[in-house]
């Protein structure tokens, strides 16, 4: 570490160093002189950049000897825990269970044609520690299907779910994620027109309940989606070199993202989510049904109040062929509006420097529809309860055995103010 300080401070010293000869140069320094010093600043910045490179280098391997010395530190701990007397009568928790433990016991559960006898005590306690807590949430335990998805798979769907949607994906709108599925309250209050009155010397206060705070709630509850059963053979099962979180998370998590972003997306909030898109005011109206301008985009972007137009996750959303046709416009400089940025350096694409995300399941370009959003979407709420369910059924398709995946999910926009439409003429 102290090698790693040594460079650093080094690093400063030249650029300080080189620094003072720039400032020396004037506009009646000799044009000789002056040339001289700026090569001079040149090369001694050259040799500053090598040295913080060297520093970077050192600081790297350091923090990876830090993070091999922690781990070897948990693998001897784990294995100190797993000798000492008594370990073997311990009852699981899912809270508390070491994750590799229950997913390979999961494995052999659906290895095993979801026959819980085939399987040894540990696995079948760190099961039915599952079943426990899909109990609390009315699904169905045993060989009726249902343990709870390990920690790693369930991060594999809900990874496969956002790529699949953006509304799936906690970065793009506001996630909560409560271990139940009961009604969730959520306060909401609009207090942007409101505003102080001048004082006289002596006047006293009105108290004509003009001041008063309206605070409204939305209530999200927990829509169920489930996937039609997901088929495959025994044989396929038995094989211990197959990857079943792979299929799992494949397949339940790319049902899972298109199903719950369309609902997100243009949901009826009827026994489902209410959409975005269709809780959202139409910002902006164009006048043709199936050409976009350079002044729709403009419209759209300021019929958002400015207080929801910064921030991290203010952006448009789209449907691919809407970016088609955008991508051709241009603004009153002759700059196209659409970037599309650079993904090797994480930079997203962009729509008059604001970040697009493509929503498959928004309508594309024609008469009244609406097929481009933008707003702050930190502003619209996605409820989510736990991590998505399994089940598994082995008589039904028996030899072959086949799983179900089932998620609870709602949302709702926040604020109005916040999410605009720009809709198609008729």
């Amino acid at each position: 570490m102290s090698k790693i300080k040594e460079l650093r401070e080094r690093a400063k010293t030249i650029e300080t160093e080189a620094r003072s000869i720039l400032d020396s140069v004037t506009d009646k320094t000799p044009k000789a002189e002056a040339e001289a010093a700026h090569q001079k600043f040149d090369t001694m910045m050259d040799e500053r950049d090598r040295v913080v490179a060297q520093a970077d280098r050192e600081e790297r391997a350091y923090k990876a000897a830090q993070q091999e010395e922690r781990r070897r530190e948990t693998r001897e701990r784990e294995e100190r825990e797993a000798q000492r007397p008594g370990q073997e009568e311990r009852q699981h928790n899912p809270a508390q269970a070491v994750g590799d433990e229950y997913r390979e016991a999961f494995r052999q559960y659906l290895a095993n044609g979801a026959d819980m006898s085939e399987l040894d005590r540990e696995a079948r306690e760190a099961l039915r520690a599952g079943a426990q807590e899909i109990r609390a949430q009315n699904t169905g335990t045993g060989s009726q299907g249902g343990f709870l998805v390990p920690t790693t798979l369930a991060n594999t769907i809900n990874i496969a779910a956002a790529a699949h949607g953006p509304m799936m994906d906690g970065t793009i709108a506001t996630e909560i994620n409560l271990a139940n599925g009961a009604p969730f309250d959520m306060p909401m209050v609009d207090d942007t027109d409101a505003e102080m009155d001048p004082h006289a010397e002596g006047e006293e206060g009105v108290d004509d309940d003009s001041g008063d705070i309206v605070i409204g709630k939305t209530q999200l509850l927990a829509h169920v989606m489930k996937t039609p059963w997901i088929k495959w053979s025994f044989e396929l099962a038995q094989d211990s070199s197959f990857g079943f979180e792979a299929l799992l998370g494949q397949l339940i998590g790319e049902r899972i993202g298109r199903t719950g972003n369309k609902w997100l997306t243009v949901g009826s909030g009827v026994n489902e989510p209410l959409g975005f898109v269709t809780g959202a005011p139409v910002g902006h109206a164009a006048a043709a049904a199936a050409v976009l301008t350079f002044d729709d985009i403009i419209d759209l972007e300021h019929s958002v109040d400015p207080a929801y137009r910064t921030g991290p996750k203010v952006r448009f959303q789209m449907h691919d062929q809407t970016v088609k046709a955008l991508r051709k416009i241009k603004d009153t400089n002759g700059r196209y509006l659409w970037s599309d940025g650079d993904v090797t350096k994480g930079v997203t694409p962009s729509l008059n420097g604001k970040p697009v995300s493509f929503n498959q399941a928004m309508a594309v370009i024609g008469a009244s529809a609406k097929p481009i959003s933008f707003g702050d979407f930190s502003q619209y709420y996605v409820r989510k309860v736990g991590n998505p369910l399994i089940g598994v059924a082995r008589e039904k398709f028996f030899p072959n055995l086949a799983i179900m995946g089932v998620h609870r999910i709602d949302g709702a926009p926040g604020q109005t103010k916040a999410i605009k439409t720009l809709q198609m003429a008729a």
